[in-house]
């Protein structure tokens, strides 16, 4: 979800709610498109939130004539709320699938709001699963439920606040942990103005990162332009731009593997693209990039584990094959450990091939199925180990904490531990591109890097299933660029 002028995402309370209330030099813009039959409720809980919490304009389009209008507006990004008297056609449902590929966003959300003659009146607004909403989205929606929004309802003629309970029922619909920025992350400069084309393929998961940021840079640099590509249908099409030269920068979902890195330096004479971290991945939203967990057996006792302890048990020649050789004692001493892992080809085992056991081999010992069945397999025995996303998770698997070393202290994967990089196994986002030795990185490249990697960069990643990036991960990358 992109905001028509600030792209913020943090932590609000409106209404009653505790939160931090946004800088007075922030306004944050809210703009609507819908239900002409709720114009008069908008403009008012519009003033009512400019007045009551300030911060808050109204936004370039405040257009409400029809519902017809609603969902179209969403799907475009024209609109940050849309008002609706009646739920959304599948007919208007269907693109949604296509325009937002690759960002889960199926279908928007819908908060009711009131009732209009005895029938529910919504705010329909885009949202990705189990990440939080835009700022300016939050704020609006939880005024219209809140006591102040309610009582703005009933003074409207033909218009009714929702029963006693149901608001608060509707507010669950905002919630989700909102990862914080780093105070510390740079604010975004502009160099001398820099001027051409800037051509990207790559991440589908990363599609709405990249419009937005190239729509928010071109803000800041009018003279740049997207390039005759612009196209993000998968990670590994953006491997392949590479490869081919058919693309500047290649925004990617993942670690580059082995595989991939030995072709590209077959191509390139030796050379590896250059990789600069944009993001952290999330935790436990499908279909994304997320941290590693390892399982076990819900009946396990084992209370942590460490990296070295991973490597020994996942990797050639294991070293670790019984559960006592990691403290247990009892019944569970002389028990063989079990492996049962995805496919090894699967982006999970990939990333535990690279961050684990250092791109060494798997054990012969390993089992492979499908994550379902992988699942399934622990879940049945009591000495079985293996790893996934934490969203692979589920009945009969208890999910260990980690630990970095030996003297470390062993981390439990929730979203906080993943968002700060406290948890051992997280992973990040990147771009990758072909830096020519002895040439300097073309200015438009670098630039937009410049801009990913500041605070206005930093500032939509919250709401896109994945995490900010610390002040010193991105003192890190900007490094990369000297």
């Amino acid at each position: 979800m992109k905001l028509a002028l600030i792209p913020l995402c943090a932590a609000l309370v409106v209404g009653g709610a505790s939160a931090a209330t946004p800088a007075a030099e922030k306004k944050l813009s809210v703009s609507s498109i819908g239900a002409g039959a709720m114009a008069p409720l908008m403009d008012a809980w519009m003033r009512g939130l400019a007045q009551g919490q300030g911060g808050f304009v109204r936004g370039p389009r405040w257009q409400h004539v029809d519902d017809a209008a609603a969902i179209g507006a969403l799907m475009f990004e024209r609109a940050d709320v849309a008002p609706m008297t009646r739920m959304p056609l599948t007919i208007e449902l269907a693109p949604y699938a296509h325009q937002f590929h690759g960002d889960m966003m199926k279908s928007p959300e819908l908060a009711r709001v009131a009732l209009l003659n005895g029938q529910p009146v919504f705010l329909a607004f885009n949202r990705r699963p189990d990440t939080p909403v835009p700022l300016a989205v939050d704020g609006f929606v939880r005024f219209a439920l809140s006591p102040a929004g309610q009582a703005l309802v009933a003074s409207q003629p033909g218009f009714a606040p929702l029963p006693a309970g149901e608001a608060d029922a509707e507010l669950a619909k905002l919630a989700g942990y909102r990862a914080a920025l780093d105070p510390g992350l740079p604010v975004y400069r502009a160099h001398a103005g820099v001027h051409g084309a800037l051509s990207s393929v790559g991440s589908d998961g990363m599609k709405s990162l990249m419009d937005g940021w190239l729509r928010d840079f071109r803000a800041l640099q009018p003279g740049v332009r997207p390039g005759d590509r612009w196209e993000h249908l998968g990670t590994l099409n953006g491997f392949h731009a590479l490869m081919a030269g058919e693309t500047d920068i290649a925004p990617m979902g993942r670690e580059l593997w082995p595989d991939e890195a030995a072709a590209f330096a077959t191509l390139r004479g030796g050379r590896a693209p250059l990789e600069i971290r944009v993001a952290r991945g999330g935790f436990d939203t499908q279909q994304r990039t997320t941290a590693q967990a390892v399982f076990v057996n819900a009946a396990n006792p084992i209370q942590q584990l460490t990296l070295a302890q991973l490597a020994a048990i996942f990797g050639k020649s294991p070293t670790i094959t019984r559960w006592g050789q990691l403290g247990l004692g009892g019944e569970w001493a002389d028990r063989p450990i079990t492996l049962d892992v995805p496919p090894h080809v699967t982006p999970n085992a990939m990333s535990m091939q690279i961050m684990v056991l250092r791109g060494g081999p798997w054990a012969g010992s390993v089992h492979e199925a499908s994550v379902a069945d992988t699942a399934k397999a622990i879940a049945a025995d009591a000495g079985a180990m293996g790893f996934g996303g934490f969203e692979d998770g589920g009945p009969g698997l208890k999910a260990v904490p980690l630990a970095r070393d030996a003297v470390s202290p062993a981390v439990a994967g929730t979203p906080e531990s993943a968002a700060t990089g406290q948890y051992p196994l997280t992973r990040y986002m990147y771009i990758r591109f072909d830096r020519q030795p002895g040439r300097p990185i073309p200015a438009v490249v670098k630039e937009f890097l410049r801009y990913v990697l500041s605070r206005q960069g930093q500032e939509p990643v919250p709401c896109s299933g994945y995490y900010p990036l610390t002040a010193r991960e991105v003192r890190e990358e900007l490094a990369k660029l000297n």
